[in-house]
């Protein structure tokens, strides 16, 4: 297998989006400030941030190292320049639970308040909480990934927003519990223009 620095060094990107990137990896997730990459046959992902966001490597990793907590985030491996390496997480994100359908219980929003405790009681500030920053492993355990911004001095809306929106509609009864991705995506954008209050 290719050295670590090497496989980092053939990703691509443009505008934010890659352009090429080694057959070794498997792109699994991508965000505001990097892409994930599975490795192959190793249970370990490549965080690699895009060029005008390398500086947060080192940012996130000291967050990960304050954390120190495996149960509740993924284990930091190796920081280098421009990305890391952490423990793959198995599972679903709550995004992908309103996709499929699978029900989003009151204590999996329990779980995430405990994680968020966690946070606060490390002396960091939970951000950036939102439904594809939060996982379900297999046993059922929640896990927060993406912990960058946990380093701002204010706590975004996004998770409280998300739980009054839980609570306000998602537990009733009737109310859907699979939804397309179509209208996940419409809901966000509209509440990120702040055009729907919840």
């Amino acid at each position: 297998m290719k050295k670590i620095e090497d496989l980092v060094e053939a990703i691509v990107f443009k505008d934010n989006r890659i352009v090429t990137s080694p057959v070794e990896l498997e792109c699994v997730g991508q965000g505001r400030s990097a892409a994930v990459f599975k490795m192959k046959n190793i249970n370990q992902v490549i965080k690699v941030f895009y060029p005008s966001h390398k500086h947060l490597a080192f940012r996130e990793a000291e967050v990960y190292n304050r954390l120190s907590n495996r149960v509740f985030f993924p284990r930091l491996i190796e920081v280098g320049d421009g990305y890391l390496i952490l423990e793959y997480v198995e599972g679903i994100t709550f995004y992908d639970c309103l996709t499929t359908g699978k029900r989003i219980t009151p204590e999996m929003v329990r779980k995430v308040d405990e994680v968020l405790t966690y946070v606060r009681s490390r002396g960091l500030t939970p951000s950036d909480i939102h439904l594809r920053n939060i996982m379900l492993t297999r046993n059922n355990e929640v896990v927060l990934i993406d912990v960058v911004r946990f380093t701002q001095p204010y706590e975004c809306q996004y998770w409280p927003d998300l739980k009054k929106a839980y609570y306000k509609f998602y537990l009733r009864k009737f109310f859907p519990k699979r939804f397309p991705k179509l209208l996940i995506e419409l809901i966000i954008l509209l509440y990120r223009k702040r055009l729907l209050s919840i």
